[in-house]
């Protein structure tokens, strides 16, 4: 029997960097049998395609774990979010061990004199550090080395492992150095230091990848687990995996749709901000489509099965924000590509100034080895090179959190300023979000104002609508009523709501609870001027008769127009996204200055709009707040969400507005160019210092005047650097956005 094809995605246990992810993707599609693989580091997962016959899975992982990783078996999604947060975790515990011990070591090394036995004591105190915290660096740099490559781990543990190896044997046989007339130094601190930097650079990244996760997780949340199937007029509760194509689905009030389908029976109000992003609910009946993750708000409805798990508008999303996170490069991919250079080098001069002190330099000729050896190692330890971006990067992101702007790593405040076009969501973004009533015409008596008003404000003060929320806060700011309150309110799945009081019938409806009215000529008018303005119409009707028409509108930011004005001066193209209506959308985009918009988009179109600009060559933004959005979000080069918005869009964003104040996102761009300056500056005077100070530690000025750079000067200029770097960062704090 033919063996079948394997789709499948499996976790990966070991990446450190964007080169860990290359190498396991290149080993796996290196293998005999695999036609596709595809790493998302975001994850930590890949995604294969394998012929069975070819190879079987336990000798992928054998290829994989030959690269120095773990490829796992499949496991559910709770398993593999358990182990994420359990990694998280161990590096969370190593980082406290390493900062504890590690600045006791420092403190002791530079602010106390000498006492008895004081190297003993920093070197008990170091070997935790070093050899606990910082042992994934080893063994990750030994996996590199034995396939033949460096990164940045390799640097790390040549660095740390020789400032700590050269102390220890100071330590235990310091007469071997007094006898060759040379002083004891010891580096203990360097070694502790250094580990604990680069450990709470990597618990930063760990965390912001945790957090990426997280919006996976809570759109998999808005799926169901169990629904109502109907069989022969029976009904019977099934789980959702049991569901088949064509099956009839019951799905009551305050419930999920569970699938893509089409309305067989029944009349409701659903809530489907997931898909449009817009407030106003949407009434649906027999005939019409509905989208898996939407609300039922009202009413009963009975659906058709016509799309199931990954063929639905959900599962397009889902997996359109997991493939969108795992194309992002992580903010450590320019430290690995310099170390890609750097580390080779540094390694090769060490290994050269060994060999040249050895055998051509003056007696003690092995001692001069050893020593200008480890000078040229401490002095290019990387402390300075692993703190030239983060440290930019954490002084900008805490200073942007301090100005309400929550920035989740170092790509997303690079990329804010080398935007060259952003997209913006209307509701809640451009918009409040809110509706408010722009106008209120009554076709009454003044004298009845009080009693139709009063029977008006019962009912809708009954009901949760955000159109009824609207009403009464209008008729409480500007009318003095008396509460009234409606014991017999029904609500009309799809249309709206009716009571009976005093022998009169009342209802509030939309335009499609019209169809049975007689309507005057004024209020036809009414109507289509405020289709015209694209308002949404709500209508109070008593006995058939039309009482009230209520026009009501979503109200624009009154940040937003400035900011639109201030990124066009920039050079920055703006463009308004948005599920509404054509109308609305014109309308807002005038009122804010925006020249260009698309209306009535699913979320799948805005996605691909969003990635169609990232081929035309644009950096892209795109700001929004809501479920529909989250794809746009995650595929563009820069996601911005409004703290007012959805959970997912919040996790799928790499920056959160607080306050939805829209007008952070100039400052969002003046902190980007600012922060990248800085960055830029760290970097210049990192290898300007390298290149005068690794020829200095090798002893290129031996044979011209004497001159040996002493170890301890070596750490000392090697700490000079990285103070440098910091004071340098942390003049941001002081600089106005």
């Amino acid at each position: 029997m033919q063996k079948a094809m394997i789709k499948d995605t499996y976790p990966v246990e070991g990446m450190h960097c964007a080169g860990c992810a290359s190498t396991v993707e290149k080993t796996l599609k290196n293998s005999k049998g695999v036609q596709e693989a595809s790493v998302n580091y975001a994850t930590n997962t890949v995604s294969l395609v394998y012929n069975e016959a070819e190879v079987d899975f336990k000798l992928l992982q054998k290829y994989v774990k030959g690269a120095g990783y773990t490829l796992q078996a499949k496991k559910d999604k709770a398993s593999v979010a358990t182990a994420r947060e359990e990694g998280l975790k161990n590096t969370k515990r190593a980082l406290a061990l390493a900062i504890t011990l590690g600045a006791i070591v420092m403190v002791l090394s530079m602010f106390v004199g000498d006492f008895l036995y004081k190297n003993w004591a920093l070197l008990a105190l170091s070997f935790p550090v070093v050899f606990i915290s910082g042992w994934r660096f080893f063994t990750s740099a030994f996996s590199q080395i034995k396939r033949g490559a460096v990164n940045m781990d390799t640097l790390i543990a040549f660095g740390t492992g020789s400032a700590f190896l050269f102390s220890m044997f100071n330590t235990i046989f310091p007469e071997i150095i007094r006898n060759q007339g040379l002083q004891v130094h010891v580096y203990y601190e360097s070694a502790a230091v250094i580990i604990a930097f680069i450990l709470l650079g990597k618990y930063l990244e760990e965390k912001a990848k945790f957090s990426t996760s997280k919006a996976i997780e809570k759109l998999y949340e808005l799926q169901v687990k169990k629904v109502i199937r109907i069989e022969d007029g029976e009904q019977h509760e099934i789980l959702f995996e049991e569901v088949q194509l064509n099956d009839i689905l019951l799905v009551k009030a305050g419930e999920k749709i569970p699938v893509d389908g089409k309305i067989i029976s029944g009349r409701a109000s659903l809530d489907e901000a997931m898909i449009s992003g817009e407030s106003v609910l949407v009434e649906k009946s027999e005939g019409d489509e509905v989208k898996a993750g939407t609300i039922n708000t009202d009413g009963s409805l009975q659906v058709k099965t016509e799309k199931l798990g990954e063929d639905t508008m959900l599962g397009k999303i889902i997996q359109m924000v997991t493939e969108a996170q795992g194309s992002k490069a992580p903010a450590q991919q320019l430290a690995d590509k310099i170390a890609s250079v750097f580390v080779p080098i540094v390694l090769g001069l060490a290994a050269l100034t060994f060999v040249i002190w050895c055998f051509i330099g003056p007696d003690p000729a092995l001692t001069y080895a050893f020593i200008n050896t480890f000078s040229v190692l401490i002095i290019a330890c990387p402390c300075a090179l692993g703190l030239a971006t983060p440290m930019a990067i954490m002084v900008g992101i805490g200073k942007g959190a301090k100005n309400g702007i929550l920035v989740k790593d170092a790509v997303a405040l690079e990329n804010a300023s080398k935007v060259t076009k952003l997209f913006v969501d209307k509701t809640g973004t451009i918009s409040e979000g809110k509706l408010s009533v722009t106008d209120f015409k009554t076709f009454f008596t003044e004298e009845n104002n009080l009693e139709l008003l009063s029977v008006l404000n019962g009912m809708e003060a009954a009901s949760s609508h955000p159109i009824a929320e609207a009403v009464t806060d209008y008729l409480e700011e500007n009318y003095l009523l008396f509460p009234v309150q409606i014991k017999d309110l029904k609500t009309i799945a799809g249309v709206g709501l009716a009571t009976t009081l005093d022998q009169h019938n009342y209802k509030i409806v939309g335009k499609s609870g019209l169809k049975e009215i007689s309507l005057s000529g004024e209020i036809s008018d009414l109507i289509k001027s405020y289709d015209k303005e694209g308002r949404t119409q709500v209508f109070f009707i008593r006995d058939e008769k039309v009482l009230a028409v209520i026009a009501l509108k979503d109200t624009v930011r009154k940040s937003s127009a400035a900011l639109v004005n201030q990124l066009q001066k920039r050079g920055i193209e703006i463009e308004m996204l948005s599920g509404d209506n054509e109308q609305i959308c014109a309308n807002v985009a005038r009122e804010t200055g925006i020249k260009k918009y698309q209306a009535g988009l699913l979320p799948d179109d805005k996605h691909a709009i969003v990635k169609q600009a990232k081929t035309e060559g644009h950096i892209v933004a795109f700001a929004g707040d809501g479920i529909n959005d989250a794809p746009s979000m995650a595929e563009a080069d820069l996601g911005i969400a409004m703290s007012t918005g959805a959970d997912v869009a919040l996790e799928s964003a790499s920056v959160t507005l607080l306050n939805g104040d829209i007008s952070k996102l100039h400052q969002l761009i003046l902190l980007s160019e600012k922060t990248t300056k800085t960055m830029k500056q760290n970097l210049f005077w990192v290898f300007a210092y390298n290149v005068i100070a690794i020829p200095l530690a090798a002893g290129v000025l031996f044979p011209i005047n004497g001159f040996l750079l002493n170890p301890m000067i070596a750490g000392a200029a090697m700490a000079f650097s990285s103070v440098s770097v910091v004071l340098n960062s942390l003049r941001l704090r002081g600089s106005k956005i």
